[in-house]
């Protein structure tokens, strides 16, 4: 039996293609939902890399998109898949034609092919891989409403990852309670040097950050990757699934799941990621490979946040937990260190004020009764959003960003030599396991967290 807010979220917010759940017979161990936007080859070694199911079939949900006014090579390659779909793969039903949607046998389950890449079925402009998302993990969930999925899991990836041998068996153990889990990744790296350069020192930069996050406090300090999300059904439907945009989608929904419950770091086999050059989305991995490639002197001026960034932010982290505590909105600046050249009080005071922030903890202050309500409702308020607004404050006030190998010898939390002069390969390994050590702990809002 489906719990209530599962009901009024498929009553009131689901995509009309969650009917299709109706026409698909047949129950399923997993659900893998997978966008495909201008695909072409990496599509089918990822369906290949899709393991056994240990809790029964397989279903895999391909959702084709693209937008009218995509690039035509965009909608050449989705012909391309479907073609390719169609030759290789035994059709099992058409279930529907508005969109047009296939069920296909594949090893180890089912494939449902959901097409929002054709005319007449094309996304919205301004929306994307986002509204394709919430429109397979929609589909998940009215088969998970009917008890017709055993893992209680909507895991979600993209299609030029590769899946490790023991992807599904990573989530056994994962407390019912989370709202979400992020599988640990790594990227494949192109033959090009500048190109593998670039996608190195992109996920460099990926770990500092989460590192940076977690060495503040922040609860907030995970991946946003939509290509390495597990989300429970529960709390998909509390949030209301995924925001429609046509980037940083996976981001939002995080932000979201953080506060219904704790997201755990998952810390086994890596899900692979293609480092490879893309302008599909506005920003991401392949966006930031293609701009740093894109001049001679962008790999040689990649730079890092200021370590003294997540100084200020542990300090403000540090300041609203004694306003949690206190209640007193003049005395916790205290708490702050006095007297220290290198924290610039005056400067995170004008970042915080651009954010409205004071106005915010005396709101959270009147309606909360008690110290646990009260912290709840800072950090709800002071979420991922506002924390790398608050970041980005601060950089552009003043603590400007480094020459990425002196950032990394002067962050306490990447624990690295002062010399750094190891190569970049290397340096991403040290901070991949820095990371790993993460998963000891769930991030997010979940009970005891705040």
């Amino acid at each position: 039996m489906a719990s209530r807010v599962i009901q009024k979220y498929l009553a009131r917010h689901a995509e009309p293609e969650a009917q299709l759940a109706e026409k698909l017979s047949g129950s399923f161990g997993h659900a893998l939902i997978i966008p495909a936007y201008g695909e072409r080859e990496s599509l089918f070694p990822l369906l290949g890399s899709v393991p056994t199911g240990p809790r029964g079939p397989v279903l895999v949900v391909l959702v084709i998109n693209a937008r009218e006014g995509s690039p035509a090579s965009v909608h050449q390659a989705n012909g391309a898949v479907r073609a390719r779909l169609e030759e290789e793969l035994p059709l099992r039903n058409r279930f529907s034609d508005n969109p047009p949607a296939h069920e296909y046998a594949i090893a180890g389950g089912t494939l449902v092919t959901i097409d929002r890449g054709l005319p007449g079925h094309y996304l919205p402009e301004g929306q994307g891989v986002g509204l394709a998302r919430k429109i397979g993990n929609d589909l998940a969930l009215a088969l998970a409403a009917q008890d017709r999925l055993s893992s209680r899991w909507f895991l979600n990836t993209d299609a030029d990852t590769l899946l490790p041998s023991d992807y599904f068996d990573q989530m056994t153990g994962v407390p019912k309670e989370a709202a979400a889990a992020v599988y640990f990744f790594d990227h494949r790296f192109e033959p090009d040097v500048d190109l593998a350069e670039a996608a190195r020192l992109y996920e460099i930069s990926l770990r500092y950050y989460v590192l940076g996050l977690a060495w503040a406090g922040s609860p907030y300090a995970y991946q946003s990757m939509g290509s390495c999300l597990a989300i429970s059904p529960e709390a998909y439907a509390a949030v209301r699934g995924f925001p429609k945009k046509n980037a940083a989608e996976d981001f939002y929904v995080l932000n979201k799941l953080a506060k219904v419950g704790s997201i755990i770091r998952l810390a086994g086999s890596p899900v692979s990621l293609e480092g490879r050059p893309s302008d599909r989305v506005p920003f991401g991995t392949g966006r930031a490979i293609r701009d740093l490639v894109s001049t001679k002197r962008g790999l040689a001026n990649f730079r890092l946040l200021h370590p003294l960034v997540f100084a200020h932010l542990s300090g403000w982290l540090d300041l609203l937990r004694e306003i949690a505590r206190s209640r007193d909105l003049t005395k916790p600046l205290g708490v702050l260190p006095q007297g220290n050249p290198f924290f610039r009080v005056d400067l995170l005071q004008d970042a915080l004020r651009k954010l409205g922030t004071f106005e915010a903890v005396r709101e959270a202050v009147a309606k909360s009764s008690d110290e646990a309500t009260l912290a709840r409702h800072l950090h709800t308020w002071f979420d991922a959003f506002k924390t790398l607004k608050l970041v980005h404050a601060l950089r552009d006030g003043g603590l400007v960003s480094l020459p990425w190998r002196e950032a990394l010898a002067e962050a306490p939390f990447a624990r690295l030599s002062s010399s750094t002069q190891e190569d970049p390969e290397a340096l991403r390994r040290l901070l991949a396991e820095e990371e790993k050590k993460l998963a000891r702990e769930p991030a997010g809002l979940g009970p005891g967290k705040t």
